[in-house]
């Protein structure tokens, strides 16, 4: 029973990153670890969810494994809520020392740097690992997210560009998600699928670096993470109602594989008519 709940390769996805994001941001950043917990244990969660869940599907030829599929892709988002958890509750203890504001030149290059590219890394062997980084590109969310992102800059102004790019990220998520609902109900399940998650996964990837790059470029607090964290679940839990309910995924594979069992039956019918009618010829004659 306890191993339902432990799955190693989403558990070093989650906590490495975070760890490595912790050490540089206290050390080049004077960051509290509490708060890279608290802001990103969700957005990575999720990510690594949805990332693993659309390689698992990808792969996977048996119906049966949509199940388990959706279990482990679960188990990231739990990983990532306990973490987010932590460090929220952490921050009641060290509220002073977490809440410091330091000016931007006492913060390094390095620190965001090498925690964005830790992510970056792990996400890219993890893409790898799950279906390959190709499966994990697709023109319609990308150019979503892009164009989203774009306009939100060009009708902003410089002094609140962090927040415009939050909220773009967030709104390109939403429009992503009812775009592949939209392909779903017109019965090109997985093309709706794949817009959905990916929306969700690029916005995400976006929101992570922007956050980093937030404690140099101006003050990620004007991002108001804890209040993204909501959104996202929002987001994400819609998203795993409308599309990755177990038992409909697997009754569409299941009756995707009863019509080709069907198929193969009429051929072999049909094959067999004309073996009696060749038989029959030959023995009239």
């Amino acid at each position: 029973m306890i191993g339902y709940f432990i799955e190693y390769v989403s558990l070093v996805i989650i906590v490495l990153p975070l760890l490595i994001a912790c050490i540089a941001m206290h050390i080049g950043a004077g960051v509290h670890s509490s708060l890279i917990l608290r802001d990103l244990g969700v957005p990575l969660g999720l990510i690594m969810a949805f990332t693993g869940f659309l390689g698992i599907v990808q792969n996977a030829s048996d119906p049966s494994a949509f199940g388990p599929a959706t279990g482990i892709m679960l188990l990231a988002l739990l990983y990532g809520g306990m973490l987010a958890s932590v460090g929220y509750f952490w921050g009641f203890r060290t509220e002073g020392v977490a809440n410091l504001t330091l000016t931007l030149i006492e913060i390094k290059w390095w620190a965001p740097s090498i925690s964005i590219m830790t992510f970056l890394v792990i996400l890219g062997w993890f893409m790898e690992e799950a279906a390959g980084l190709s499966a994990f590109f697709y023109p319609i969310p990308f150019s979503v997210s892009a164009a989203t992102a774009f306009i939100a800059l060009l009708i902003s102004n410089r002094q609140n560009f962090l927040q415009a790019l939050s909220q773009s990220f967030l709104l390109s998520a939403m429009i992503n998600v009812l775009i592949g609902i939209i392909y779903y109900y017109n019965d090109e399940i997985g093309k709706g699928l794949k817009i959905g998650l990916l929306g969700i996964v690029y916005a995400q990837i976006a929101y992570i670096y922007l956050y980093f790059l937030s404690f140099k470029l101006g003050d990620p607090k004007k991002l108001d993470p804890q209040l993204m964290n909501w959104h996202w679940l929002e987001v994400s839990g819609f998203v795993i109602f409308m599309f990755l309910a177990p038992v409909s995924l697997a009754e569409h594979g299941f009756n995707f594989e009863d019509d080709k069992k069907e198929e193969i039956l009429e051929l072999r019918i049909q094959a067999l008519e004309k073996k009696l009618d060749l038989l029959s010829q030959q023995t009239t004659q």
